[in-house]
């Protein structure tokens, strides 16, 4: 009576098979569409179980080594502001350009920094705040942000009165005044 109620060998042997099949299919399932060099589905229902499975393993590793480098680039990212905070360096960013600017018309300023996503917009809004308490009209003001920088262009106006204003004077207010914020 014991032995009819366990089952075979050959049942367990099969439910075992049965059961990797559905574990293959689902880690199948996981991986991307097949490559435009392939032929779309049926090359990828034309390999063999071995050749799916190291499909499977190069497809995890790749995405092992992508990780591996955004942990980097973050880590070398954290360490520049640390080392920006606590050095105080201007190596890092941000960094700033004032340039004077005349036509025949009109003369002023165009400001240009380049700065860390995360900081942005503050440095945006001090560039023009900085610019409005010095007297400068703000004429255009716009800023992009890309992978990991942003670039900021603020180009002013002066007035007749103001044409005196040097560039030194404003660039070293805006130093100031960003690398505090």
């Amino acid at each position: 009576m014991e032995s009819s109620a366990r089952p075979d060998r050959k049942t367990i042997e099969r439910n075992r098979r049965i059961q990797m099949k559905a574990l293959y299919s689902q880690l199948i399932a996981l991986l991307p569409a097949p490559s435009s060099k392939q032929e779309g589905t049926a090359a990828v229902e034309g390999l063999t179980l071995q050749e799916k499975l190291d499909e499977a393993i190069k497809y995890i590793k790749e995405k092992q080594g992508k990780l591996e480098n955004m942990r980097k680039r973050k880590r070398q990212l954290s360490a520049g502001i640390g080392k920006q905070a606590a050095t105080g360096s201007r190596e890092c960013l941000p960094k700033i350009e004032v340039h004077r600017w005349r036509t025949n018309l009109n003369s002023g300023l165009k400001v240009m920094i380049m700065s860390g996503p995360w900081e942005h917009q503050k440095v945006f809004w001090e560039a023009i705040r900085v610019l409005e308490v010095e007297g400068f009209e703000v004429a255009t003001a716009s800023y992009a942000v890309t992978g990991n920088r942003a670039f900021h262009i603020v180009q002013s106006l002066v007035t007749e009165v103001r044409t005196g204003v040097e560039a030194g004077r404003v660039l070293e207010k805006l130093q100031k005044t960003i690398f505090d914020v």
